[in-house]
């Protein structure tokens, strides 16, 4: 039967509805730069041509692992590796082994694919144009995998890698959740495939090279998919500043969640650059405020919130400015930006419940119910709610009618798990029951 030809790839759209048409959920993904690439182990392509058989390959990788224990490198931890074990991390830093990186994500393939290809970089560019990626699509089944288990991960090389070619039979091909899930592993969601040089894929398709950079730009920006991204340990960031990588201004963003990592003046002088980048970003000023306010610069921090609400002007925005207010004791403030809550999303409990208990703050009770009332209608099971209005009923003396919320709100409370409050209402609740008591 002829081979099916691979699907011309042109955006990150393509590639997902690419995988929707795949007839099963079962399929592991590998992108490589060069369309040209097959699906090969690394130490394959080491070997001259003349002397690639089943034989050699096993042997230099039984050589790899030999040489690593005599360096020291058989152990991790003060556990001794296993020989696959030993492998897989000298895959992890390079080194070709008889392994062959997969991942279940194939946007993490197309990222992949969508790299420079280096051996190009080095030999042809300038020559010839820049080479298409590929991304294959293998279905992982048991027929045609063995999955490696704790027990089998036991076994050395030589089990995994026969001489098949002298057996006259088609090699048994494993698959490997590496159980150690080193960080670089978790992120890129690898799978190793292993037992024999080379195979077939059961669908790929060809990612155009002058496509490439747009859809780098669009997995960052809709998946989150960058090389700091996959490569999180300490020699991947090493690779992100290598001499022949572009140097790229941090963005605003990048600015940002530099800012949200510190504290201090130094995260405030992130968020300024982040600012300066994009003026018109409501979260900047939001998280700049609450670092200013944490420092004691409350009018500075205010002026940030007051930003914030120009740009974004929605319930939520009101409501963090409203907080920032009343905990400051400047209530009235506070009480406009939660009456401005209200009038904007009326169905909404939380600028009630704020607004009332700002006005609780103020002495203002009976204004205080009217908004708790409000509340209650919207939420009848806040315990939070029950508890403040029935401390403001008995504030204006209606001792029944705080015992009553008292005790919705001690039944509320004890059906939270790890319900925190209950000696607390108790205690309310007694203090109730003896000024109920006083007044007969």
């Amino acid at each position: 039967m002829a081979k099916k030809e691979p699907t011309r790839i042109s955006s990150l759209s393509e590639l997902i509805e690419w995988v929707n048409q795949l007839s099963s959920e079962r399929y592991l993904f590998r992108g490589v730069p060069n369309a040209e690439y097959k699906i090969q182990a690394s130490v394959y392509r080491r070997l001259k041509k003349e002397v690639r058989n089943s034989e050699r390959f096993l042997q230099i990788n039984k050589d790899l692992i030999t040489e690593a224990r005599l360096r020291g490198h058989g152990e991790k931890n003060g556990r001794k590796l296993e020989d696959l074990e030993i492998l897989a991390q000298l895959q992890h830093f390079g080194a070709a082994t008889c392994l062959i990186d997969f991942t279940r994500n194939a946007q993490i393939a197309l990222y992949f694919a969508c790299e420079k290809d280096p051996k190009w970089e080095k030999d042809s560019r300038g020559s010839e144009k820049a080479p298409d990626g590929k991304v294959y699509a293998v279905r992982n089944e048991l027929l045609s995998f063995r999955k490696v288990t704790p027990d089998l991960l036991n076994e050395k090389i030589d089990y995994f890698l026969p001489r098949f070619q002298s057996y006259g039979r088609d090699p048994q091909l494993y698959f490997w959740e590496p159980g150690y899930q080193n960080n670089r592993i978790i992120a890129q969601q690898s799978i190793f495939i292993f037992g024999t040089y080379e195979f077939d894929e059961n669908d790929a398709c060809i990612i155009e090279e002058s496509c490439k950079e747009d859809i780098l730009i669009a997995l960052k920006r809709v998946s989150g998919i960058t090389q700091a991204i996959l490569f999180p340990d300490f020699d991947g960031f090493a690779r992100l500043h290598r001499e022949g990588e572009p140097y790229t201004e941090p963005s605003a963003s990048d600015y940002f969640n530099r800012a949200m990592q510190a504290s201090g003046e130094e995260a405030i002088a992130n968020y300024d650059k982040a600012i300066e980048l994009d003026s018109q970003n409501s979260d900047y000023y939001e998280w700049r405020g609450y670092a200013k306010r944490a420092l004691g610069r409350n009018d500075d921090a205010i002026n940030d919130f007051n930003k914030m609400v120009e740009i974004d002007g929605s319930p939520y925005a009101h409501e963090v400015r409203g907080k920032v207010l009343l905990r400051l004791k400047r209530h009235q403030q506070a009480i406009a930006d939660f009456s401005k809550m209200i009038e904007i999303a009326p169905d909404v409990p939380f600028g009630y419940f704020r607004r009332g208990n700002a006005k609780y703050e103020l002495g203002q009770y009976e204004e205080a119910i009217a908004d708790l009332d409000m509340t209650l209608q919207i939420d009848p099971d806040d315990v939070h709610i029950r508890l403040l209005r029935g401390r403001a009923k008995e504030q204006v003396g209606d001792f029944e009618g705080a015992k009553e919320d008292l005790q919705e709100a001690l039944t509320l409370e004890c059906q939270i798990y790890k319900a925190r409050r209950v000696d607390e209402i108790k205690f309310d609740l007694q203090r109730i029951e003896k000024r109920i008591t006083e007044r007969k």
